[in-house]
């Protein structure tokens, strides 16, 4: 009993508010049926009234002949309407409590098979956009702790604020359950200290998941082998690309 307690103690509020009105709901169809027995033949047909009577709809077509049953009917229409009343309040404010978290970033990712991008910038942006062209069905989350909310409202784009190398930050991301991770340079720091908080972030998440599929952008080759060594299975040198790009395009 104590173990049934703590379980239900642990239950989501909305989940819990959901047992009692269906309890209270049972209890009540279930006790004019005992009480009545040729009136409601049977449990369904008193759960049945209890749900209409409850909601103040009266069909009529089920109706208390006895004094006790009328009783259990004022009661029913006393206490039923407030836990419903109160039932439906709770069902929009958690439904808007929802959506708000969902943008600001709050709520946890629960899905599997993600594609995770750690920070915001073109190059992220222009990636997000590329994955959901060729395929929409493909989740994303994005982690970013300076954006105050999802950039996008479409789409499976589910976006995580908070530090991308805090393992809280990473759960809520649900990482371990990740096909892939990509972790973006951070164009608002230097060089150097970009790199380091990349490793950290890499160093995090392979510490959660090792088998995440971790793809890393370095701007300093100095700091390429120590992206090797935090586990990094893909290393992009954006110096290296910019630096070859202008070279190839130059015009003696």
């Amino acid at each position: 009993m104590k173990t049934i307690t703590l379980q239900y103690l642990r239950l989501p509020p909305i989940v819990r508010l959901i047992i009692i009105v269906f309890s209270v709901i049972f209890i009540f169809g279930m006790t004019i049926h005992f009480i009545e027995p040729t009136n409601f033949r049977s449990i369904f047909d008193g759960v049945y009234w209890a749900i209409v009577t409850a909601a103040t709809v009266g069909y009529g077509d089920f109706v208390p002949k006895t004094g006790l049953g009328k009783l259990m009917a004022m009661m029913l229409i006393l206490s039923g309407t407030t836990f419903l009343t109160y039932f439906f309040v709770q069902v929009a404010g958690y439904t808007v409590k929802r959506q708000a978290g969902l943008i600001k970033g709050d709520m946890a990712f629960e899905k599997s098979g993600q594609i995770i991008i750690i920070g915001w910038n073109e190059r992220a942006k222009d990636l997000i956009e590329q994955i959901h062209n060729q395929n929409p069905e493909q989740k994303i989350v994005l982690i970013d702790r300076t954006l105050p909310q999802n950039p996008y409202q479409f789409g499976n784009i589910h976006f995580i604020h908070g530090k991308p190398f805090e393992d809280l930050t990473l759960q809520k991301a649900n990482v371990q359950e990740a096909k892939t991770a990509i972790l973006t340079a951070n164009n608002q720091v230097s060089e150097e200290q970009s790199d380091m908080d990349a490793i950290l972030t890499l160093l995090s998440v392979k510490g959660i998941s090792s088998r995440v599929v971790t793809i890393v952008e370095i701007l300093t080759p100095a700091q390429y082998e120590n992206a090797k060594r935090a586990g990094a299975d893909h290393i992009i040198n954006t110096s290296n690309i910019v630096s070859t790009a202008f070279f190839e395009n130059l015009r003696y």
